[in-house]
């Protein structure tokens, strides 16, 4: 686009020329948007920056923007008004202190966790 433009020198100053590369919410537009070489871009960027700094070009812009109110289908994007059905049960409920492990149809293991950290630290010195 540059080129198109016969713009030799990308300047600072040139708020008028820098703004056509910034979105309206003073975003700077992706390269691929504008048609700009890598180095193009790169100078444009710097620019921007520089301009910032100086207080020429502002850092963001607000804009109010009113949306329009979505419409609500049977199942749509909100979906809080119709019944999802019973919960499924939680995956530790009924686990305590205690886990029992089928290892075969005859034999159960049960497994309790009463480790203390001074029964932790006396094994590990031994």
């Amino acid at each position: 686009m540059m080129v198109q433009e016969k713009v030799g020198f990308v300047d600072y100053k040139d708020v008028n020329l820098l703004q056509r590369y910034m979105s309206d919410r003073s975003k700077l537009r992706a390269r691929r948007m504008n048609g700009n070489s890598v180095q193009q871009q790169r100078d444009i960027a710097t620019a921007v920056k520089n301009a910032r700094e100086m207080a020429l070009l502002p850092y963001t812009k607000r804009v109010s923007a009113t949306r329009a109110p979505r419409e609500r289908g049977e199942f749509g994007s909100d979906d809080r008004g119709r019944d999802r059905g019973p919960r499924r049960p939680r995956r530790d409920e009924g686990a305590g202190d205690s886990t029992q492990v089928e290892i075969s149809e005859s034999v159960s293991a049960e497994v309790v966790n009463e480790a203390t950290i001074e029964a932790i630290v006396d094994g590990a010195a031994s």
